[in-house]
């Protein structure tokens, strides 16, 4: 998924100067933070999830900095992934025993929560 990503985010990011070797660079960083941002996406303890998803934020935010990719960019980036992740999602939600709607539900409050707090630390 990450790497549909990248390469959407080369085609589209040239312009700006987002090289292929800077986005794949920028892509294997970005990759290392999935774990943690599953773990934050399944965490039942409320509290305990926005400190969890508040961190991935910071992380995903300082790489892009690293990078130098500019924040609308990065939003972009987000949104691609997003969009590939919740289509993953509702395709293999049956052996999940929630439904399609549920998980989807499930998702997008974690992505609206998500896209919230990485505006909110790019400005």
């Amino acid at each position: 998924m990450v790497e549909r990503v990248v390469a959407e985010a080369v085609r589209a990011s040239n312009l700006l100067g987002l090289t292929g070797e800077v986005a794949e660079r920028y892509g294997r960083s970005i990759r290392a933070i999935l774990p943690s941002a599953l773990q934050a996406l399944v965490e039942p303890d409320p509290a305990e999830r926005d400190r969890k998803l508040e961190a991935v934020v910071v992380s995903v935010r300082q790489v892009s900095e690293l990078h130098h990719v500019p924040a609308i960019i990065e939003r972009g980036l987000v949104s691609i992934a997003f969009g590939f992740a919740r289509r993953l999602i509702r395709e293999r939600a049956g052996p999940s025993g929630f439904t399609a709607d549920e998980l989807d539900a499930e998702f997008t409050a974690f992505r609206t929560d998500f896209e919230k707090k990485l505006r909110q630390l790019a400005e």
